[in-house]
């Protein structure tokens, strides 16, 4: 069975989704969890920043004639409110923004998106894992059917706790192609921390798909969090158009 079979095995049972359940897949990439998730029945809209990852999931859906959408926005900026039943983000798509309030406002958004009551899944790697396991270290090998060479550097950051590719491509006639992923890696602590800042409500996490207990050598953590039915009012109140606010110093305004 394919890996992305075997992952969405564990959403539907994680989130318990019925069937033509509304899903969003945030950071989804070239969508192979997204077209898996509309093969079983759900609505399904696909969000991630990457145009060309977006164009490669249009392309398979429509081979496929599956009814799935796919938007390119950045996590933090979506506008939705109480639309979905679940969210997911899935395979590290958490932690690419540029910082941890970044993160948070992806989070944020989330919520906002979430009805009451509905849940959301994260897939990252284990921070507790990878700092038992993880080396500094660079590789060079070649690109099949280019005729290139690719030069890999992997090093991680212990004070802002990213995990960082640096990712070079040497053409035949020498010409190099730089790229770069940087990469926000948590521990389960800092996830909740998260998680409660954006007014979200943790419940539950797993070290794998296959519904495996979450623990320092599991690689991955998996993370279910909710958006509560009693939402403080606080959170959901109007913010004011950008528009200074009048404030009172003795007497004055």
């Amino acid at each position: 069975m394919k890996k992305e079979a075997l992952q969405v095995d564990g959403v539907e049972r994680f989130l318990n989704l019925e069937h033509r359940s509304r899903v969003l897949d945030l950071g989804c990439g070239a969508g192979r969890r997204t077209l898996e998730l509309a093969r079983r029945g759900h609505r399904v809209l696909g969000v991630d920043p990457d145009e060309k990852a977006l164009s490669h999931a249009r392309a398979a859906a429509k081979s496929e004639r599956l009814n799935v959408h796919f938007m390119k926005t950045d996590p933090g900026e979506l506008s939705y409110r109480a639309e979905f039943d679940a969210i997911v983000c899935l395979d590290g798509a958490f932690g690419k923004a540029d910082s941890d309030r970044d993160d948070l406002r992806a989070l944020e958004c989330a919520r906002k998106g979430l009805k009451p009551g509905a849940k959301m899944l994260i897939d990252v790697i284990n921070k507790e894992w990878l700092m038992r396991h993880f080396e500094p270290h660079s590789w060079e090998h070649g690109e099949e059917g280019k005729g290139a060479v690719v030069l890999d550097q992997v090093s991680f950051d212990f004070e802002k706790g990213r995990l960082s590719d640096k990712r070079t491509l040497v053409a035949g006639d020498g010409k190099r192609v730089p790229a770069y992923v940087s990469l926000r890696v948590y521990t389960l602590t800092e996830m909740i921390a998260q998680i409660d800042r954006a007014g979200l409500v943790y419940r539950q996490s797993w070290g794998g798909f296959d519904g495996s207990a979450y623990g320092m050598d599991s690689p991955r953590l998996i993370v279910l969090l909710e958006r509560s039915r009693a939402e403080d009012p606080k959170r959901t109140r109007k913010t004011d158009d950008g528009l200074p606010t009048a404030i009172r110093i003795k007497g004055r305004r």
